[in-house]
């Protein structure tokens, strides 16, 4: 072989390795164009599935045993009076809805959540995670990937917005005003508040730095929050440049009317979810104090919650376990148990999801990623439901809801326009 051919071999050879050394470098730093064929990837998955061009998790197969309407009551006399709130994913429009539903499952308002609304330029169908009813029928809203956090009147427009960091997560009433979490970038960077702000203007009444306020503290917090001792942390870094330490999801406050049944904590104490972590942590919001902290068994976790009976619930995600529960501990032994372990009862959602005891006793359990919302007995039997169908086969995204109880709202919000 001539020394030509060889130098030509060569160089074809070190074209290919050149080619595979940047394609593996593209697809690891998610850059162009390996971006790009993901794109097209998901694009054309959704529609050969659905016959539209969806992102990729929003829209999930309904399981065989799975209502193929949309509202269903399988037990009128065990329902818990009251409205249902729907914050959903609309398939075909690509943009986000929130529908108000009476107990029969007829929608009696229903309003668009566009970010375009409250910013200009923004995106009509940008992500958004919370959107949680006042009294008066309009609606608090975060959008988590984009900055903003505003109230919507009845018809989606609105009444006050704030564009200047990203508020996400979780929207908690307090004594005075609601929580949620801030971060000047992204919500799964290092720089996060706990911040307290006044429904009726947006204003930010109280901010409590994680960093500074918390961990820095005291090595006990520090310990706590699981950061070695020299660890630096980088509050400029955006989402893949780091690891995401914590993912914060939720921030409850402990009522006075519930602090009794926690005699180890204190009316205005903090609980906290971190996802990344598996951990749930109760905060002196005074002094930053650690005063619990507990690992598990909940996995990936969202949605936790102070219950009257002294315990702590939260929706267990059970990532990549291809079942999701509800786990209860009590904080002040470490004891936990699943909530409906043996009754049968099955849901699904590998990120998100919520849930919330009713007065009756009955549970709404929210399977964010199944698209899907229960109302269930202490024993695990769904006696209403609703279903955010896409088509025969599929459901798109219930990112979360609730229900009222009769009472709460003041007027059944309408829209004159």
């Amino acid at each position: 072989m001539s020394a030509k051919t060889l130098s030509i071999l060569a160089a074809v050879f070190l074209a290919l390795v050149g080619t595979f050394l940047a394609g593996m470098w593209t697809t690891y730093k998610v850059w162009w164009p390996w971006q790009k064929v993901a794109e097209v990837q998901t694009a054309w998955r959704s529609f050969r599935a659905t016959g539209l061009f969806l992102q990729e998790d929003t829209y999930a197969r309904r399981k065989k045993d799975v209502p193929d309407e949309r509202h269903v009551v399988h037990d009128a006399g065990a329902i818990a009076p009251g409205y249902w709130v729907i914050n959903r994913f609309d398939g075909p429009t690509k943009t986000y809805r929130l529908d108000l539903l009476d107990e029969a499952g007829t929608v009696v308002n229903t309003r668009p959540i566009d970010y375009s609304r409250i910013k200009e330029g923004g995106n009509p169908g940008e992500f958004a995670h919370i959107a949680t009813m006042l009294p008066d029928g309009s609606v608090l809203v975060v959008w988590d990937d984009a900055p903003g956090m505003a109230r919507l009147d009845a018809c989606g427009d609105p009444v006050w917005a704030r564009t200047d960091q990203i508020y996400h997560h979780s929207i908690e009433r307090g004594v005075d005003g609601y929580w949620t979490w801030q971060s000047a970038i992204w919500n799964g960077g290092e720089d996060q508040r706990m911040i307290r702000f006044d429904a009726e203007t947006g204003e930010i009444l109280e901010s409590i730095d994680l960093i500074d306020d918390v961990i820095a503290k005291s090595p006990a917090s520090r310990l706590a929050m699981v950061i070695p001792e020299d660890y630096k942390f980088d509050r400029t870094t955006k989402y893949g440049d780091r690891a995401d330490l914590f993912h914060p999801n939720d921030l409850e406050e402990l009522m006075p009317e519930m602090a009794a049944a926690f005699p180890q904590f204190a009316a205005g104490d903090l609980l906290v979810s971190n996802r990344n972590i598996d951990q749930l942590a109760v905060i002196d919001r005074k002094t930053g104090a650690v005063k619990w902290a507990q690992y598990g068994p909940w996995q990936h976790q969202h949605d936790a919650d102070f219950q009257p009976d002294g315990t702590i619930t939260v929706f267990s995600n059970n990532t990549d376990r291809f079942r999701s529960s509800i786990i209860q501990v009590d904080p002040k032994t470490g004891r936990t148990r699943d909530l409906f372990g043996g009754t049968g009862l099955s849901f699904d959602s590998f990120i998100m999801g919520k849930h919330q005891h009713l007065e009756n006793g009955n549970w709404m359990i929210t399977s964010t990623m199944q698209g899907r919302v229960m109302e269930v007995t202490p024993e695990g039997r769904i006696v209403r439901e609703y279903n955010n169908i896409l088509d025969d086969s599929y459901n798109t995204l219930v990112l979360y809801s609730e229900h009222l109880d009769p009472g709460y709202l003041t007027t059944v919000p309408e829209c004159a326009k």
